[in-house]
């Protein structure tokens, strides 16, 4: 696990998406390391093992699993794309665990107890409640794990960061992905794209109601799927703050940087006045 700034400063916890690897976060987290201590795991699959679990609460629990650890007792949890979708599924664990103390069935027992204190997603989806979508994207997610494994890998990564959602990526941002993603195994990333699939998440709306934390929406403007989900979020979560940052695509932190690492230190100041600068 990587890390950033000093351990007595307040935590954050930044999760990189599917393909990605910590030092992504770098960017970020050297604007924020004067007043918090940043921490980036790499998620399940992603770090020269496979994974083991198959589905989607098992894949939070094994990350779970890895990091608890590492963590202090309480922290800020921001994630990225899948890195988001798995931050909900840990804080859903820890609703359960607040309705349910005796819960086992959960990633967090294991263990000292660990508290999120706020929660901060970027560019990621809350969960399909419709039978048929599920079912598409099911069959979706499983042809690109197919071609994952059939290879050849380059040309499956040029086609994977060809998709509308990359589409404000240029050639050079494009080209540069693909050379750092080539490192990564692409059986054991079609092991995470089958096990962590939107099909397999289940439905996060009701657990973003019940935390009683801060949460925040970070989503490019022109990123037109992710955005008006962070519109509808808003419209239902009364704590929620929606930053729609101009002129960026889907990858907020590898774009704006900047404005990310501003976005996650307004969210926290109010938080820790105590601890941290004004600014950043």
């Amino acid at each position: 696990m990587l890390s950033w700034g000093d351990p007595s400063k307040p935590a954050i916890l930044l999760l990189h998406g599917f393909l990605g690897d910590p030092q992504e976060w770098e960017e970020v987290a050297v604007r924020l390391a004067d007043s918090y201590h940043c921490l980036a795991p790499s998620l399940p699959g992603h770090a020269g093992a496979p994974p083991q679990a198959a589905d989607f609460p098992g894949l939070a629990a094994e990350l779970w699993d890895q990091i608890n650890t590492d963590l202090p007792d309480c922290f800020a949890l921001v994630g990225y794309s899948l890195g988001g979708r798995l931050a909900m599924e840990i804080a859903r664990q820890q609703v359960l665990l607040a309705e349910q103390p005796l819960c086992t069935d959960t990633p967090l027992p294991n263990g000292p107890r660990k508290r999120i204190d706020s929660l901060i997603l970027e560019g990621a989806h809350p969960g399909l409640d419709d039978s048929l979508l599920r079912s598409q994207r099911r069959a979706h997610d499983e042809s690109w794990a197919q071609r994952f494994e059939q290879g050849p890998w380059p040309e499956v990564l040029d086609q994977w960061y060809r998709q509308p959602v990359f589409k404000s990526l240029n050639e050079q941002q494009r080209a540069h992905l693909i050379s750092r993603r080539a490192r990564h195994n692409p059986c054991h990333l079609a092991a995470v794209l089958r096990g962590g699939s939107l099909a397999r998440q289940p439905q996060m709306h009701d657990v973003l109601r019940k935390l009683e934390i801060p949460i925040a929406y970070i989503a490019g403007g022109k990123d037109e799927k992710f955005s008006a989900i962070g519109t509808e979020l808003k419209a239902v979560i009364s704590n929620l703050r929606l930053a729609k940052l101009p002129g960026v695509g889907h990858n907020c932190h590898a774009e704006e940087p900047e404005q990310v690492a501003q976005e996650i230190h307004s969210l926290l100041s109010n938080i820790h006045p105590s601890s941290v600068s004004s600014s950043i």
